[in-house]
């Protein structure tokens, strides 16, 4: 263990007895990570959101990690010549574009962080909503102006198999979640990663929910990252419009977490190498951190 703070405290610039201070606040406790956008589309960030989690992992935590695939869900609709949307953060997924949906997130994604992972000598299993019914889900309902807007087959995390998942990191397995959903009736649903992600967080009370993007976290209208905002203070910037488009959604989702439980959420850089593991481990934070 002295080896591993020491190693921890060199990466993260920070001092062996903070930490120490750190690993006894975390050791044995759930963080759900949402693993999406440039670190993963980036061979570097790649490389260092796996030595994150083998860090993490040695260090008594248990990760649960959500991931995304927006960006290369784009590039094949592109490619086909498919025409694609988004509604206030949240992909319009009609029957045709939640086959690539599916196809994509379940398929290579997935299985390639089990795999990178299990190199590193972790135990891993990738496994979507649809495993031993791991996540059921609803419709998801959206109003504007008092209309209903219909996003298609865009799902709404219901309920959560927790004894499935638990089982898991009980037994040292690290699970790896595709985004998609089913209800009772067999309907398919895509399901927005952040949402994904927070919910597990929420129905396990996690200790933290860390949610990696491609920004410094949330700014204000000087473009000045905001370190850390009450829920009411970030409630009231979305209806100022300085939240907007894909934020909307993940802010919402760390909101909601801190509501139901959750001790904090963390929108994090995700553009920033180790940046789990500078989070984790010192004081400097990386991106905006939501408390009540």
């Amino acid at each position: 263990m002295n080896k591993l703070i020491a190693s921890i405290s060199k990466l993260t610039k920070t001092k062996k007895s903070e930490v120490l201070s750190n690993l006894k606040k975390y050791q044995n406790q759930i963080v759900v990570i949402k693993y999406g956008g440039s670190a993963m589309l980036d061979p570097s960030l790649s490389i260092s959101f796996i030595s994150d989690i083998e860090v993490i992992v040695q260090a008594g935590i248990k990760p649960i990690i959500v991931h995304g695939g927006g960006p290369q869900i784009n590039d094949i609709l592109n490619k086909m010549n498919i025409k694609h949307k988004f509604y206030k953060g949240m992909r319009v997924t009609d029957d045709f574009t939640f086959k690539i949906v599916e196809m994509v997130l379940s398929g290579s994604i997935n299985k390639n962080i089990s795999l990178d992972l299990s190199k590193k000598n972790i135990n891993a299993i990738g496994i979507s909503g649809y495993d031993s019914k791991l996540i059921l889900a609803k419709k998801y309902s959206l109003k504007e102006n008092g209309k209903v807007v219909d996003l298609g087959n865009v799902g709404k995390p219901t309920k959560l198999n927790k004894n499935f998942i638990l089982g898991l990191i009980q037994n040292n397995i690290v699970p790896v979640i595709s985004p998609i959903g089913f209800n009772n009736k067999g309907k398919k649903f895509n399901i927005n990663a952040d949402l994904t992600a927070g919910f597990i967080a929420h129905e396990l009370k996690s200790r933290r929910l860390l949610m990696l993007t491609d920004v410094k976290g949330v700014i204000d209208r000087n473009k000045v990252l905001i370190p850390e905002l009450k829920l009411n203070i970030a409630k009231k910037m979305i209806s100022d419009g300085i939240i907007y488009g894909g934020m909307i959604p993940k802010v919402n989702t760390c909101m909601d977490c801190v509501k139901k439980g959750v001790r904090a959420s963390v929108i994090i850089d995700g553009r920033v190498k180790n940046a789990l593991v500078k989070e984790l481990f010192s004081h400097q934070g990386m991106g905006t951190l939501f408390r009540k």
